[in-house]
């Protein structure tokens, strides 16, 4: 069987490694941009051959790397992976034709982007628990280089931010990954990091982390959670993202906001839900996610409506509608839980053209804050059709893929979170709100003659941003092609867990 998924991480890896070595931007961006096709291309070919019907693992691939300590080059895709395989190798070309005009430091400047790519297609097919780490943490390299070399005046100040916490949570998740492996290791007499293998065991855990006061399944699962949610990030965890968007380049904060956030999702789908009904809490644990959930998606809401910077304003959007992913798979129902999927697939298409907006603006006319701009439509035709698409898209406009995603979110989750579901309607509202009226503020109305003589974004870069559009609104119309692996996958998993804890399906 041809080894497609290495073969699809190796390619972006070879390419940073080149494209460090050019001497000039052209040599750069091509390098940057024909690896990462040929990912895309890969991808395609996997896409082609997957079966959306079935439940389990495809395409998967072993490779023996430290047998004694059982750790293996182990990937594979399903429902669950597979989506965000072609999100991200989706995004990155589009990025890396977004950022064609980039002139500071081009070869480190691509290079770190295929990097980034590396890594997420790593954490999306891993299914090793040490590989997946590994891969985890190559993300944060990349991301902290882009926002402290290209970022804005406070650069310094967020990528350090953007490190600490990731980083931390990072290593909670990690000192849970090792309870679990060193317990199923006495429990098996075998040491083996094969993600299923100690899911698997989990169940078999005994004893108390702190007597009386927490177990150790318990204790695995928060610092399993804890990992994931800052990732995300959810509230209370968020304060790291709307510094390290606001300081990013415009390519940076996509591929942030697109791609990094979802490896926290990810985890929330491969691993939390097939733990939750083994934890010894699994009725507080699921008020423990909705209550995250909808505390992210009313507080971003609320912190977007008050934002200046346009900017800021939509970092606090993706955590809004992050808290959808996390109320979805909070409802362990089948189609909430593939909506919390197709959330994530959406969101990464969405938020990639609200941020290239926020990037052209600010090219053209030298500021993000709002009440500064206004009247730019008339001079930046293009760019208004695009962000004016994105910006429906974001609020959930029929038609769009945003709509089908918290359609089937909301819809499937009030069964069993019923008052939850109740809250986060309150979110649409507002969410509609502000979208409008930053458009209406920022782009319609009388031209603000302060800001002089500004131009529409380059054709590389409108192009790049329809290109999305065009996705969103084809997967709007036609969800199946993603939806349909992802229903296949999320039914008999969370068939398991809700028949233990005794939620509707």
């Amino acid at each position: 069987m041809t080894a497609y998924i290495s073969l699809m991480i190796a390619i972006p890896l070879i390419g940073a490694l080149i494209a460090f070595l050019t001497k000039t931007r052209e040599q750069a961006r091509v390098v940057a941009l024909v690896s990462s096709g040929i990912s895309l291309l890969i991808s395609l070919i996997m896409l082609s051959r997957f079966d959306t019907s079935f439940t389990g693992i495809q395409l998967d691939e072993i490779h023996s790397w430290i047998p004694s300590l059982g750790i293996t080059l182990s990937f594979g895709v399903d429902g669950i992976g597979m989506p965000l395989v072609l999100l991200s190798t989706i995004v990155i070309p589009l990025t890396v034709i977004f950022a064609w005009g980039e002139t500071k430091e081009p070869n480190k400047f691509y290079g770190l982007i295929l990097l980034e790519l590396t890594g997420v297609l790593g954490v999306f097919t891993s299914l090793d628990f040490f590989v997946f780490y590994i891969f985890w943490e190559i993300v944060l390299i990349p991301m902290y280089f882009l926002i402290s070399i290209w970022g804005g005046p406070r650069k310094d100040y967020a990528a350090i931010k953007f490190f600490i916490y990731t980083h931390i949570a990072s290593l909670v998740m990690l000192l849970a990954i090792f309870a679990l492996y060193f317990n199923a290791w006495q429990i098996t007499r075998t040491p083996d990091f094969n993600m299923f293998h100690l899911l698997k065991n989990y169940p078999l855990l005994e004893g108390w982390l702190i007597p009386n006061v927490i177990t150790i399944k318990d204790a695995i699962f928060i610092g399993l959670l804890f990992g994931f949610i800052v990732k995300m990030p959810a509230v209370p965890f968020h304060t790291w993202l709307p510094d390290a968007h606001v300081e990013a380049p415009t390519a940076g904060s996509v591929i942030l906001a697109a791609l990094l956030l979802k490896m926290g999702g990810y985890g929330l789908f491969r691993v939390i839900v097939p733990l939750l009904p083994f934890s010894d809490s699994p009725g507080k644990m699921i008020t423990l996610l909705a209550i995250i959930g909808v505390l992210s998606i009313l507080y971003g809401t609320f912190l977007a409506l008050a934002q200046r910077d346009l900017k800021k304003m939509v970092a606090y959007s993706s955590i809004s509608h992050m808290g959808y992913v996390t109320l979805g798979a909070a409802a362990l129902v089948p189609l909430s839980v593939s909506g919390a999927m197709f959330q994530q697939f959406s969101h990464g298409l969405i938020t990639g053209v609200l941020f290239m907006s926020c990037g052209v603006i600010q090219h053209s006319a030298g500021t993000r804050i709002i009440g500064d701009l206004g009247g730019i439509a008339k001079h930046m035709p293009k760019l208004t059709f695009v962000m004016l698409a994105g910006f429906l898209a974001s609020l959930g406009l029929p038609g769009m893929s945003g709509f089908i995603a918290e359609l089937l979110i909301l819809i499937n989750s009030y069964a069993n979170l019923p008052t939850f579901v109740i809250l986060a309607l309150f979110g649409i509202v507002f969410t509609a709100g502000y979208h409008l009226w930053a458009m209406q503020r920022a782009v319609f109305g009388t031209f603000n003659e302060k800001l002089g003589h500004i131009h529409d974004g380059a054709d590389y870069e409108i192009a790049s941003m329809a290109v999305l559009v065009l996705l969103i609104i084809f997967f709007g119309l036609y969800p199946n092609p993603v939806l349909n692996m992802m229903t296949a996958t999320a039914t008999p998993l969370v068939r398991d867990a809700a028949g233990l804890v005794g939620v509707i399906v």
